[in-house]
């Protein structure tokens, strides 16, 4: 895929309202014309009360038009083929992702790029506001994407973005620009943009709508209960109207509500407050979003930010034979040296880094902390009305202690399936299935290397499956491990740990009773091809589950070499045990139960 890009001078952005400098550089719009082919009409002018007057607007934008005909969606359709390898390889580059290949067609993604984009497919679930703001206003820039600028490069016979079907390609485009929220370019110009009174950003607003040449903006607006951001939404400004006495009505497409010229954001900018009104579905009843200078609940988001030629990416290695073998200067790295925490299912988390400081719910005072400096606190808005919490970005401390993990359910009414990643420089590790009751509290801890982890279990002993993922270089194969398929007992602990260097792997638990592990290991080879394991009810410790297995010697498709420490006095007194494959090896264009990175973003197709 190409796009025609608009370059980025700085990530610190610089304005100058009045005669204040408020950190933002404008960047100019894309030199492409609006879209041609499309039919256009004044929705402003049809909607605007006696009273007003329209003081600035995107010019030709109208939400009849330019938005999608389909409202937003989370689920009601396959997410598994929403992305794919492709985008990683235009987001990251294909020296960042893939094990081999350096194009969509043929990249074989590692292990941890495929973990995060199973994490990213997960967040498409909670709503694509975000991914269909961005797109309706790239759309009326008529920028391109995936070699489609027109509208009927995208369908036939389409004249308005209103008249797209919710096609498999329209779906990749908006899963597309909504998943780069999680990014750093994208969410450090929102958190600059936060901090800023109500009036200060409909200021900019307005400048931005009345030079053509500046950069545009989706709106980012949330709630906060007890201090903690909930229940994100994006939305696309295009016009402003003065109501007088200080009052304006800022006019949005909202992806909930499509066809809806008449969605206004209300400014009050002497008491510097805002309201909306709105719903995830129309047909339910809407409720208000509500902010004012102090509630840091209205953000901006950068459209030109969104075509940048590469993204910082928090899941690399920082290897320079993978540079060296694209003929590229270095990798591409966050700005920040940072480890990234995501619960992918609503509740609440709380992260203590190995300093003993906090981030997230603080569940004894019913209160948001933030206790780490330079911790950047990443909401993540599907607008489905979801209580999602935010992603947490925290420097990445070289430390043997853990960072520790608290999830719990306080918000919830109902049993909620959860997921916990961490990703840092070569790896994304976490806990799958995580099955948490309302005001339950669980315990995981992870090390800040993400080789090892480990969870405690509350009273109804539900376990999830803990897995490592890592990636070395391009030379080395990258691995996926998991261990799962038990249950403990109240309080108890299990543990997993990677010994790369040894090509050992090691889980344990302190519970008496006994339980049998199922175990997984998949290895991306350098040439493309994957190898596969997975072994079911693994039992052959007599006394104690404390194994070690050691992957040194395996052959990618038959047995694997396990040890059992009954005596605790260590693993290298008694001989492995092999025990059988009970998974064929996968073909080379396989992926993980996720997708297929192989398959071009233009032959997707639902099931």
């Amino acid at each position: 895929m190409k796009r025609h890009l608009t370059i980025f001078k700085s990530s610190l952005y610089l304005f100058a309202l009045t005669a204040i400098a408020i950190g933002l550089v404008l960047v100019p719009r894309s030199t492409a014309k609006s879209n041609p082919h499309v039919r256009r009409t004044n929705s402003v002018a049809q909607v605007q009360g006696e009273k007003g007057t329209i003081v600035a607007q995107l010019k030709e934008y109208d939400p009849t038009v330019y938005g999608y005909g389909f409202r937003n969606y989370g689920r009601d359709h396959d997410n598994e083929n929403d992305l794919n390898a492709g985008n990683l390889v235009t987001i990251f580059g294909a020296e960042n992702v893939c094990e081999s290949g350096t194009t969509a067609s043929d990249c074989v993604l590692n292990e941890p790029a495929q973990e995060w984009l199973a994490e990213a497919v997960k967040l498409l679930e909670g709503g694509h506001c975000e991914g269909l703001a961005v797109t309706s206003l790239r759309l009326w820039q008529g920028l391109p994407f995936d070699g489609k600028t027109a509208l009927t490069d995208w369908q036939s016979g389409a004249h308005k973005v209103s008249d797209l079907e919710h096609t498999a390609a329209i779906s990749n485009y908006v899963a597309h620009y909504h998943v780069l929220q999680k990014l750093s370019e994208i969410s450090a110009f929102r958190a600059e943009t936060w901090k800023m009174k109500p009036s200060v950003i409909l200021h900019m607003l307005i400048d931005s709508m009345k030079d053509d040449s500046k950069d545009h903006y989706v709106l980012s607006i949330g709630m906060r209960e007890d201090g903690r951001y909930t229940r994100g939404h994006a939305i696309s400004p295009y016009a402003v109207e003065d109501m007088g006495e200080g009052i304006y009505h800022l006019y949005v497409y909202d992806s909930n509500y499509p066809g809806d010229a008449t969605k206004v954001v209300i400014f009050d900018t002497k008491e510097e407050t805002w309201r909306y009104h709105t719903a995830a579905d129309p047909t339910k009843t809407a409720s208000d979003y509500i902010g004012d200078a102090t509630s840091q609940t209205l953000g901006l988001k950068s459209q030109a930010a969104r075509e940048l030629p590469v993204y910082g990416c928090p899941f690399c290695s920082d290897s320079s034979e993978r540079a060296a073998l694209h003929h590229v200067s270095a990798v591409k790295k966050p700005k920040k040296d940072q480890v990234g925490f995501a619960l992918d299912g609503e509740g609440e988390y709380l992260i203590t880094d190995p300093n003993g400081k906090r981030i997230g719910y603080d569940f004894a005072k019913n209160r948001f902390v933030n206790e780490i400096p330079d911790a950047d606190v990443v909401p993540i808005e599907g607008g489905m009305g979801k209580n999602i919490p935010p992603e947490y970005h925290l420097p990445h401390i070289q430390s043997s202690k853990p960072y520790t993990i608290n999830v719990a359910g306080k918000s919830i009414d109902h049993e909620v399936d959860a997921d916990l990643d961490m990703e840092g420089p070569g790896f994304v590790v976490g806990f799958q299935d995580i099955l948490v009751d309302p005001g339950e509290n669980l315990t995981m801890t992870i090390s800040p290397n993400g080789r090892e982890l480990s969870f405690t279990a509350s009273q109804d002993g539900q376990t999830p499956k803990i897995f490592i993922t890592i990636a070395t270089g391009r030379k080395d194969p990258s691995y996926f491990f998991e261990i799962g398929g038990i249950k403990l007992s109240p309080g108890k602990t299990v543990t997993m740990k990677l010994d790369l260097e040894k090509q050992k792997l090691f889980f344990k638990d302190n519970d008496a009773k006994r339980d049998a592990y199922d175990v997984r290991v998949t290895r991306v080879n350098p040439d493309g091809t994957t190898s596969s394991y997975e072994h079911h009810d693994l039992e052959i410790a007599k006394k104690t589950d404390n194994y070690e297995m050691d992957f040194s010697k395996w052959d990618g498709k038959g047995e694997m070499c396990f040890e059992d420490d009954d005596e605790g006095n260590g693993f290298d007194d008694d001989p492995c045990t092999e025990e059988p494959n009970e998974k064929p090896a996968k073909k080379p264009a396989e992926a993980r139960n996720y997708f297929q990175p192989h398959q071009p973003i233009t032959a997707l197709l639902w099931y």
